[in-house]
């Protein structure tokens, strides 16, 4: 099992209160056929001084570009069969890489092993379960997210599909994810906590600074599922149409709870002209809401339901 070479790939910037916990969280796996590759991207910081002198590691600099852009320069510099993408403000699981390359190794070479997450907020641990069904997994991944560092990637399946899309300003993971079922991978899930998925307010975290449903936000989740719906048009697991079509619905309800009128008509418009029957893929107490009272009251009655299951979507 230790033949197999891992890489940790750990984009970085200003994240200098967390990168030794995350580094020191690596270093301290049973598995040790492991190599480090932190990209520094643009940071102000002296974080990594101390880390430089690690055997295992490899620092990569590049101006400020993105945490996409960091990952895959981490990736073009990888040589492990294996690939683990890791904030540097979170940490892995004690064991987790030597758990997820003998499950992995289980399975054939077109599987990608998953495992669970527990969020570290304020001093409280919240452990969550990422199980998805094995079945038409593209379709179920584009109302789902598995975060960046549950799976253990295998880079050739990485480099198949391009990495990162860097158009992406969030939900980086959820592109990549969906691409990679659409391409024919099977996600296989293993009931085991991977890492600490860590919530704080320090400087320079980019969901800290992201305003959440803005007019540039809204629009940008347009953009996401425009640019995920041209991935899928070759998808392995066949025509995503009407998948696509509920996901842009789906923004445009999200943009009618937050007032944005026209972006909500965008949405529905580039749903109606993705797949003519757009209403195929809905749930059917929300196909009643809607054919009584229209998007906009349906909407009305929804939020409340919405808001109570904490902003998830429900199919």
């Amino acid at each position: 099992m230790l033949t197999h070479l891992v890489s940790i790939i750990i984009p970085y910037f200003n994240a200098a209160q967390f990168i030794e916990g995350c580094v020191n969280s690596v270093l301290n796996q049973s598995y040790s056929n492991i190599e480090i590759i932190i990209v520094d991207d643009g940071s102000a910081d002296n974080g990594l001084e101390k880390l430089a002198l690690i055997p295992q590691l490899t620092i990569i600099h590049q101006k400020n570009a993105g945490a996409c852009v960091a990952r895959n320069r981490g990736l073009e510099a990888a040589r492990g069969q294996f690939v683990k993408f890791l904030d540097a403000d979170d940490y892995l699981e004690k064991d987790c890489i030597a758990l997820q390359v003998e499950e992995a190794l289980k399975h054939d070479n077109n599987t990608i092993v998953y495992g669970n997450f527990t969020i570290l907020s304020q001093n409280k641990l919240k452990p969550v379960n990422t199980r998805i069904a094995p079945q038409n997994q593209t379709a179920t991944l584009l109302f789902s997210d598995l975060l960046t560092t549950t799976p253990l990637h295998r880079r050739y399946m990485l480099e198949a599909i391009g990495g990162f899309d860097t158009r992406f300003k969030n939900g980086q993971e959820w592109n990549l994810h969906v691409r990679l079922a659409g391409k024919g991978y099977q996600f296989v899930h293993m009931d085991t906590n991977v890492y600490f998925y860590r919530v704080h307010t320090a400087d320079g975290r980019i969901s800290n600074k992201r305003k959440r449903h803005s007019e540039s936000s809204i629009a940008h989740e347009i953009d996401k599922v425009r640019f995920t719906g041209e991935a899928l048009k070759s998808a392995a697991s066949g025509d995503m149409r009407p998948y696509i079509a509920m996901r842009y619905w789906w923004v445009g309800r999200l943009a009618l709870r937050h007032g944005l009128t026209s972006f909500a008509k965008v949405a529905f418009y580039e749903a109606k002209s993705t797949y003519s029957n757009y209403q195929e893929k809905w749930p059917l107490y929300y196909r009643l809401l809607h054919a009584v009272l229209g998007a906009n009251l349906a909407e009305k009655i929804m939020s409340p339901i919405y808001e109570r299951f904490g902003g998830k979507y429900h199919k």
